[in-house]
């Protein structure tokens, strides 16, 4: 005897899953909708991993070890949920069309239906009518079609991975210390060129494009960490924009591929940051702007003294502000939640510049 309800939850099961699958892997828009599977599984298992990981000191490399393993685990693990789903959904249907020989209970049509959907084949139940024949041909389907977007989704996912942190790498200040805005300024423009830190944002352009397009299409890959576990893609980009904030301060660097860096950037925040509230952070960034320790007073100077040619001190001191302030919360959001580390460091080298060695801080020093 047909139950409609079953054979209607199972179909729902089986849209649903499909649907999460099709959005996920092979969809190019962004999706900000929260309820789907993949989101509620991936977002709650993170929650628990970030819970352990906040006990465990910033410096461990336990924690960074934890952090790490959980994009490439969330991969496995959403494709469990998508299996499950449309493996119990399918057992749904089974039982509820009541016309496949020896399937006596809602547990025999879900081993049926692991089976069919793994085209394992062993032989037990052998549907024998024209409906569950065709139902058999149609499960097994999407089981080789599942299987399929996941493995070849990897390569892209891997290759997008790559191509972001071949690029982080190069950001190097050339000292072993945490690099600072105001260091990679220099290091780039070592006879204060403003044009050679204008060749340098037109690469950095056109990284943060790359970040924009993948990143936005595959959110998956924000939870991918860097090898190093001083280096991270969130804080290298924040690194980045204030160093493109100094630009906007150096005549001749102005309005340059730095301002169109930090337009790129500005739209990664936002649609990582999609639907968080982010009011508290935004009053903790007012409320650093507008105390009484000038922070900018120190890099102004030591651009000065380093050659630039800046702009009026009180203009750029109000431009940086303003300008910041459409990006910094979102990046502390996105420090905080990911548990990112607050800083960025060069890859640790014995290899100094000829320049180090003699304390020479640039041409002309």
């Amino acid at each position: 005897m047909l139950d409609l309800v079953a054979i209607a939850a199972g179909a729902a099961l089986v849209l649903v899953a499909l649907a999460d699958l099709v959005n996920t892997l092979v969809s190019t828009s962004t999706s900000y909708a929260r309820w789907w599977p993949s989101r509620l599984a991936g977002r709650g298992t993170f929650v628990m991993m970030r819970g352990v990981a906040r006990r465990l000191p910033d410096t461990s490399t336990a924690r960074e070890r934890m952090l790490s393993a959980f994009g490439p685990l969330l991969v496995i693990e959403l494709l469990v949920v998508w299996v499950a789903l449309q493996v119990t959904g399918f057992a749904l249907i089974w039982w509820g069309l009541d016309q496949v020989p020896s399937i006596g209970g809602f547990g025999d049509a879900w081993y049926f239906s692991g089976v069919v959907y793994f085209t394992v084949g062993f032989g037990e139940i052998v549907p024998t009518d024209l409906v569950p024949r065709a139902g058999a041909i149609i499960e097994a389907f999407f089981g080789v079609i599942t299987m399929a977007l996941v493995i070849g989704y990897l390569p892209s996912l891997y290759s997008a991975y790559s191509d972001r942190e071949r690029r982080l790498i190069a950001l190097d200040a050339g000292t072993p210390d945490r690099i600072t805005p105001t260091a990679l300024v220099k290091a780039w423009a070592p006879d204060a060129d403003p044009k050679k830190i204008d060749a340098e944002f037109a690469k950095w352009d056109d990284w943060a494009a790359g970040i924009l397009e993948t990143h936005s299409s595959v959110p998956l890959l924000a939870l991918f960490r860097s090898h190093d576990r001083q280096q991270n893609w969130v804080t290298g980009l924040g690194l980045l924009c204030d160093a493109a904030l100094h630009a906007q301060i150096i005549n001749g660097a102005t309005d340059g591929h730095a301002y169109w860096f930090l337009r790129r950037a500005e739209a990664i925040f936002r649609e990582m940051t999609q639907g968080h509230d982010l009011s508290a952070y935004e009053a903790a960034i007012d409320e650093v702007a507008n105390g009484d320790v000038d922070f900018f007073r120190d890099l102004y100077d030591d651009l000065a003294a380093h050659g630039f040619d800046l702009r009026p001190y009180d203009e750029a001191r109000a431009y940086v502000r303003d300008l910041r302030s459409t990006f910094a919360p979102q990046l502390e959001f996105m420090i905080d939640d990911l548990l990112c580390p607050r800083g960025f460091w060069s890859l640790e080298s014995p290899v100094q510049s000829w320049s180090s060695q003699h304390g020479i801080d640039r041409v002309g020093g």
